[in-house]
């Protein structure tokens, strides 16, 4: 019996995967730097400072995760050369497509929105799977109740306000606000504690 070629249909399962976590992952953040590159440290990207930077989308030009998987070094290529970054030499980077990443614990973590906490979706073409961080420079951890209310043991009034809030409902996205449904907690909470309101600036 002639055995059957699924090379086909796995291609397009594989494409598919991909345009899927495209699809639930729109970002809205703040940056310094409108340019792609290697941020060997935090206080680079503090200061705008880049590592072999250059313009997004521009030709020939990539950067992303060798063989683009979450758990390997940084692959820079250009029209003359290829340069390779060992994940724990850097903080993280802005890919050729103008997404900021963040690299921890070997992992890449694409940075959805920064209102209020950072959200991130795990770098992969073949996993969806969504983090955060209280800011850009502490540890990142999986987006669950426990681990929100273990991060923000100090705050239990927020808390309790997320906790009344359907999980499904947290990664809502309002495209008017740019934000999550989680970040407009965090924001709205904020902002009923100082008076004050805060805004990110679109980048992307």
């Amino acid at each position: 019996m002639k055995k059957k070629n699924n090379l086909p249909l796995l291609f397009f399962l594989f494409v598919a995967m991909i345009g899927s976590n495209n699809l639930l992952a729109q970002s809205s953040y703040s940056m310094t730097n409108d340019s792609a590159g290697i941020y060997l440290i935090y206080k680079d990207f503090e200061v705008g400072k880049l590592a072999n930077g250059f313009k997004p989308y521009q030709k020939n030009y990539t950067l992303w995760p060798q063989g683009f998987f979450k758990n390997k070094d940084i692959e820079l290529k250009t029209p003359d050369t290829t340069i390779i970054y060992k994940r724990s030499d850097v903080w993280g980077y802005t890919d050729h497509k103008g997404n900021l990443i963040r690299v921890f614990d070997n992992h890449h973590y694409k940075v959805l929105c920064d209102k209020g906490m950072i959200i991130y979706i795990i770098y992969s073409p073949t996993r969806t799977s969504y983090h955060f961080s209280k800011t850009l420079n502490d540890p990142i951890y999986r987006l669950t109740r426990k681990n929100i209310a273990t991060v923000y043991i100090d705050n239990p009034d927020l808390v309790q306000r997320i906790n009344t809030i359907k999980k499904k409902h947290w990664l809502i996205w309002h495209d008017k606000k740019e934000s999550f449904l989680l970040n407009e907690i965090f924001q709205n909470f904020k902002c009923s504690l100082t008076g004050v309101s805060t805004f990110a600036i679109r980048t992307s």
